[in-house]
């Protein structure tokens, strides 16, 4: 379903420079608008006329029913139409994730959390449920700066992996988590994100001023898998192995702008790759800090 072609006068556009990432938010609901703000004033911008994503978020009375129903659009698409109030937020997230690989075809882009360290990129690729947005948290309470908790976003002609720091999606299981890092979750604010049930969101910014990672060579690829109670863990993989595992974890494998293979063949020559069984968070935090700091003499030399 199309946009509607109707008026809406109070509707407001906020419009968005979100790391690589333009986007303009145009929403009816007051309450949205005020969550949205919270989590993303400080990438407001003036201009509109770039943006590749734009958002619609309309409130639409059904005579038969008693509460209104919303429906979100992108780029004039209706894609989700959720009926209550806390469903709006995760899903207008929800549809960003859905459009960014098609509309920036320069990055390859992959499932993964990603952050900086000393100049370092490192990404934590995997399928949901494997701890990657609580991993990204922890490194990022210890210093680490953050990149993103579900891209990487690398570019397929120099490889450099850039920031996407959209806010940081935490299931329920993970607020306590948060909270011992010394991250305050507002539990009384948590949305329904589908099967993934309730979610909250943080701004990292509100975590310290200079959380945002700067654009840089991607060094270490690690794929986490969280198993509660467990040893945290690091083993090495091949490069070759790592490659055709973030093949399948590839958003954009047919709709990056170079051979999605070739750009991973190509950025993995300069990376550490291995495993991480991931338990306690700062025991797992400390065990991949110290692979940063003693990678290899000759993929420092390559930065």
């Amino acid at each position: 379903m199309t946009m509607p072609n109707r008026n809406l006068p109070d509707r407001v556009a906020t419009h968005l420079r979100i790391g690589v990432v333009r986007a303009t938010v145009r929403s009816q609901p007051r309450r949205f608008r005020k969550e949205h703000a919270a989590l993303y004033a400080p990438f407001r911008v003036s201009e509109s006329s770039d943006s590749p994503i734009t958002i619609d978020v309309v409130r639409k009375r059904i005579t038969s029913w008693p509460c209104p129903r919303f429906e979100i659009y992108i780029n004039g698409r209706m894609i989700f139409a959720p009926t209550r109030q806390e469903q709006i937020l995760p899903y207008v997230e929800w549809a960003m994730n859905w459009e960014v690989p098609r509309v920036m075809p320069e990055y390859l882009q992959l499932h993964a959390s990603s952050i900086e360290i000393n100049g370092s990129g490192v990404i934590f690729p995997g399928d949901s449920g494997n701890g990657k947005s609580t991993l990204a948290l922890g490194l990022l309470s210890r210093g680490s700066r953050y990149l993103c908790d579900e891209f990487a976003m690398i570019h397929s002609e120099s490889l450099a992996l850039h920031p996407y720091p959209r806010a940081i999606c935490l299931k329920r299981p993970s607020f306590a988590i948060a909270e011992r890092l010394g991250i305050p979750v507002n539990r009384s604010q948590s949305y329904l994100k589908g099967i993934k049930g309730f979610v909250s969101f943080i701004n990292p910014l509100s975590i310290r001023a200079n959380a945002i990672g700067r654009t840089c060579p991607i060094r270490h690829v690690i794929f986490p898998k969280y198993t509660q109670g467990a040893t945290p863990n690091l083993m090495p993989i091949t490069r070759a192995e790592a490659a055709f595992e973030l093949h399948r974890l590839c958003f954009n494998v047919f709709g990056c702008d170079k051979p999605s293979l070739d750009v991973l063949t190509r950025m993995i020559r300069g990376a550490q790759c291995h495993r991480l069984v991931s338990g306690d968070i700062d025991a797992t935090c400390q065990l991949v800090e110290n692979l940063v700091a003693t990678q290899p003499a000759q993929l420092a030399r390559t930065a």
